[in-house]
């Protein structure tokens, strides 16, 4: 089965142009039109889609407020903001916006999209899936295979966003409510929960090693010996930075570090 689509936007002449470009796309399976914010609920609702585009501006709910409600509904979904404006990226990466594209839309816009779905979805499904088939069958007869997209965390600052690549992230620390990324020589206060930093970042390397601690695996310089069974990691930081181990996790560390 492909993918199912919704689109939110209670412009019809964008509605029809982002459904034309988005039916264009090979695994798409379905496409739904909402016309306002509360039909785009109820078709998520019912269709349960892989990926929803949101327009922000619609007179009933906003795009920001159908997000919020659709996160709570079904996590599974994800939102792409489609806005004449960027003015909302910086809001549209606090709900973890999947992607963010801007009006008038073009064929290499929606690609990048899907672009990007395709490779998460090979990493959720570990290489299979429909998708990964789909790939292996392009390759067999020798059609060109998309090219890889440059993923990267969006850190929100205060005059703007900070793209991090994956392996630049030494460690991720939680104290309290308040959630950090350490680089090489930066820590930088984020609004995701560290649950979600794992789910988004386990495939490239972070390993959850504490219940508030996630580390870089190839960023581990050493393992040392505490207390109780649990370790001590020493991380390849400009400040050594020692990182906990529960005792929990140290097997499975060790899986999948060691040769």
């Amino acid at each position: 089965m492909g993918w199912k689509i919704v689109i939110a936007d209670d412009e019809a002449p964008a509605r029809e142009e982002l459904s034309f470009l988005v039916g264009n796309m090979s695994e798409v399976e379905t496409v739904v039109v909402a016309t306002g914010g509360m039909d785009a609920i109820k078709k998520v609702r019912e269709t349960k889609p892989d990926l929803l585009f949101l327009d922000m501006d619609m007179p009933d709910l906003n795009g920001l407020q159908v997000a919020e409600l659709v996160g709570e509904l079904d996590p599974r979904v994800k939102v792409v903001f489609s806005t004449a404006y960027d003015q909302y990226a910086v809001n549209a990466f606090k709900l973890r916006a999947f992607h963010y594209i801007l009006k008038p839309y073009d064929d290499e816009d929606v690609e990048a999209v899907f672009r990007e779905l395709r490779q998460v979805s090979q990493k959720e499904s570990g290489g299979g899936g429909d998708t990964g088939a789909l790939l292996r069958e392009q390759e067999r007869q020798g059609q060109p295979q998309p090219q890889s997209a440059c993923v990267k965390l969006a850190l929100e600052l205060e005059d703007g966003i900070k793209y991090v690549s994956p392996k630049d992230i030494v460690y991720i620390s939680k104290e309290g409510k308040h959630v950090q990324v350490h680089t090489w020589d930066q820590a930088y206060e984020v609004a995701y929960t560290l649950q979600d930093l794992e789910g988004k970042l386990g495939p490239y390397g972070l390993f959850r090693c504490h219940k508030s601690y996630l580390v870089q695996l190839e960023s581990i310089a050493e393992m040392k010996s505490w207390v109780n069974g649990a370790y001590n990691l020493v991380m390849n930081d400009a400040v050594h930075s020692k990182v906990p181990v529960s005792r929990n996790y140290v097997k499975e560390l060790r899986l999948k570090l060691e040769i």
